[in-house]
């Protein structure tokens, strides 16, 4: 073989060689799109308070619905390429419903009560709908969307959650959150939060002590009129189910006492991921006051009985 023949393989040869690296280089930056995207932090606030922080641009914000619950999301890229984030996702469950106390009624049911029944089912669940537009129903939801980092990076972004159907002071869920990279409409890395614990709507509402001890004084005299000698037909009616009268007026401090139990477990669920700990602490606080006072109520029901205003 000639030298002239060597030196043309030669050259041709390292033509494809640098064909290679080249196309190699060009992979290599388009991969650059794929960085290491992880939730940094997540915390759970109200939108009119991150609406009001300094230099907030409300036209980048004007999906946050401010009295509902919103997730201040931290996203960092640990890798060295930019990092896109393509699908938020939310997986909600842990639905609860803490209902109000219904006003009490004493009524005469045909036959004679000599325990407990219910009288009908109540709705235990929120639902509704999200500023990302999902229903907000147990399962998961999500959406698209294009947020990209810089290597080294932290970015910050909201989550406002909006459940149309529930009701003020008396709905929580839990909700976890996912982040999904990757490119065009192919998901590669996912990205998890802890699940988190969150009031739907409002700060949660409930009766005072004071009221329960009216209500108690409203059972002791209606029973009065209708039994005064302790007719066993006589029951007291509230939240779905009826008692017999005998045991009517500590049912409802009862079912006031679990309440309130229900609520303090929640707010405190709802205190390890919370922004404004103060608040939530400040609720617990109040709920917790009033739990004190239940056996002064179980008191007072007892006192009703001994005066005689109660067979």
């Amino acid at each position: 073989m000639s030298d002239g023949i060597i030196v043309a393989i030669g050259g041709w040869g390292a033509t494809v060689v640098a064909a290679v690296v080249a196309a190699w280089a060009a992979l290599r930056a388009r991969r650059k799109l794929d960085g290491d995207v992880s939730i940094f932090d997540v915390w759970v606030c109200e939108g009119a308070d991150l609406l009001a922080e300094p230099e907030t641009d409300v036209q980048l914000l004007n999906a946050i619905v401010p009295d509902r619950p919103l997730l201040d999301i931290a996203v960092r890229n640990d890798g060295d390429r930019k990092g896109l984030v393509r699908r938020l996702k939310v997986e909600l469950k842990g639905a609860l419903y803490v209902p109000p106390i219904d006003s009490p009624s004493v009524v005469r049911m045909p036959v004679p009560v000599s325990e407990p029944g219910v009288m009908s089912e109540r709705r235990i669940g929120p639902s509704g709908s999200c500023a990302i537009n999902f229903p907000l129903l147990e399962g998961s939801y999500g959406k698209t969307v294009n947020l990209e980092i810089d290597p080294g990076d932290v970015d910050r972004f909201a989550l406002s959650l909006v459940a149309k159907d529930a009701a003020r002071g008396r709905e929580f869920y839990q909700v976890r959150l996912f982040l999904e990279g990757g490119k065009g409409r192919k998901v590669g890395r996912q990205t998890m939060s802890e699940p988190m614990m969150v009031p739907a709507y409002g700060p949660p509402s409930w009766e005072s002590p004071a009221e329960i001890k009216e209500y108690i004084s409203q059972i002791a005299n209606r029973v009065r009129e209708l039994a005064p000698q302790g007719l066993a037909e006589v029951a007291v009616i509230f939240n779905g189910s009826f008692y017999p009268h005998a045991i009517g007026m500590e049912e409802y401090v009862s079912f006031y006492e679990n309440k309130l139990k229900v609520l303090a477990t929640a707010l405190r669920a709802c205190l390890k991921h919370s922004a404004h700990e103060d608040r939530i602490r400040g609720w617990i606080d109040e709920v917790e006051r009033d739990l004190t006072e239940t056996e002064q109520l179980r008191r007072h029901a007892a006192d009703l009985r001994a005066t005689g205003r109660h067979p």
